[in-house]
C-alpha cells in the first residue's frame, strides 16, 4: 500500500452507524504513521472536521509531535547539518545568533508551536534595541535555514520566517575621504605602529583582513598587481587542547567578487618594498613575532587616529 502524504485522510461508516475519519499528521522515526481520528453521527459534519484539520495542517497549526524547542532544534541543526559545510566564521555567526539572541527569547518555545507572529515580535524587539540590520539578518538566516531543515525532517510544515518582514533599518551613509582628508590622514598617521598598513589600505582599497592575509607570492612587482583571494578571520577555538578562546585563521574570500586583482600604485609599491626590507616573514604585514596582526588592535589604533584628527 503506498505511503499516505501528510493531510491525506480516510472516511467510512462503522458497524455501529458512526462515521469515522482519520487524517495523517506525519510519520515517526520508525516510519509509523501518526494519525488523528474523528467521529460523528453526521457524515457532512465529519467531512467539515477533516477539512478544517487539513487547513490547520497546511497552515502549520498542527504537526507531528516533537519534543524539540526552537533552541534545541537550531543547536541540533548546527551540529549535524552545518558544522562541516560552513566557513568557520559563518558558523560562529550562526552560533552567536543562537546563544545571544535566540536562546533567551523564542528559544524555549516548542518547535511545532512557533508562529510568524513570534518571529515578527522578536525582530521588532531587536529593532527597538537598535541592533544593526546585519545582526537581524544573521538571526533571520539562522532561523529560516533551521526551519527549512525541520520541514525536510517533517517536524513542521511551514517556515514561519517566510511570511515575516524584517524591520527596516536606516542605512548608514558612507562617504569617501576627500583629497584634503586623505592628505591630512597620511600626515597624521606618521609615527603610528600601523603607519605602513594604513598607507597601503588607503592606496589599494583592500579590507583589513585581506591585507593581513597577503603573502609575498600575492605581489607581482613586474605587472604591478596584487592578487586578493584570502582573508584573515578570528574564530572560536574549538580545538580540544585549546588554551585560548579564539584563534586566527586564513579563510577564502568572502564572495566570488572578492577574488580580484588590484593595481599597485607607486605609493603602495613603496610601502611593500619597505615591508620586504624589514623582515623575512612570508606575510606582507606580520606582527613583530611574525604572526598575524590582530584586527582589533588595528581598528583601535585607527579610531584613535581619527579622534586625534578631529574626525
Amino acid at each position: 500500500m503506498p505511503k499516505r502524504t501528510n493531510g491525506e485522510g480516510t472516511i467510512y461508516q462503522q458497524p455501529d452507524g458512526l462515521w469515522r475519519g482519520e487524517i495523517t499528521l506525519g510519520y515517526d522515526s520508525n516510519g509509523k504513521r501518526i494519525k488523528k481520528v474523528f467521529h460523528s453521527k453526521d457524515r457532512e459534519k465529519l467531512l467539515k472536521k477533516l477539512n478544517d484539520e487539513r487547513y490547520k495542517l497546511n497552515r502549520n497549526i498542527i504537526t507531528q509531535p516533537s519534543d524539540y524547542t526552537v533552541a534545541e532544534w537550531v543547536q541540533f541543526w548546527l551540529d549535524n547539518y552545518k558544522k562541516n559545510t560552513l566557513k568557520s566564521k559563518t558558523y560562529d555567526n550562526y552560533e552567536y545568533a543562537l546563544n545571544v539572541h535566540i536562546r533567551e527569547t523564542i528559544g524555549g518555545l516548542k518547535l511545532n508551536k512557533i508562529r510568524t507572529d513570534s518571529i515578527r515580535q522578536l525582530y521588532n524587539q531587536m529593532h527597538k534595541r537598535s541592533l544593526s540590520a546585519s545582526t537581524i539578518r544573521i538571526i533571520h538566516v539562522t532561523l529560516s535555514q533551521a526551519f527549512e531543515q525541520a520541514i525536510k525532517n517533517e517536524l513542521i510544515y511551514v517556515n514561519p520566517c517566510k511570511a515575516t518582514i524584517r524591520p527596516k533599518s536606516e542605512k548608514k551613509k558612507v562617504s569617501a575621504m576627500t583629497v584634503q582628508q586623505q592628505e591630512a590622514f597620511l600626515k597624521g598617521c606618521k609615527g603610528y605602529t600601523f603607519h605602513n598598513l594604513f598607507v597601503f589600505l588607503l592606496n589599494t582599497g583592500l579590507r583589513v583582513g585581506e591585507a593581513l592575509a597577503l603573502v609575498w607570492e600575492d605581489i607581482d612587482f613586474v605587472e604591478k598587481t596584487i592578487s586578493v583571494s584570502k582573508t584573515v578571520s578570528v574564530i572560536v577555538n574549538r580545538d580540544e587542547d585549546a588554551d585560548t578562546r579564539q584563534k586566527t585563521v586564513i579563510d577564502t574570500a568572502k564572495t566570488s567578487h572578492s577574488i580580484r586583482s588590484v593595481p599597485l600604485n607607486k605609493s603602495a609599491e613603496k610601502i611593500l618594498k619597505q615591508q620586504r626590507a624589514n623582515g623575512e616573514s612570508g606575510l606582507v604585514f606580520p606582527s613583530k613575532a611574525e604572526t598575524f596582526l590582530m584586527a582589533r588592535n588595528i581598528n583601535r589604533s585607527f579610531k584613535d587616529l581619527l579622534k586625534a584628527g578631529g574626525w
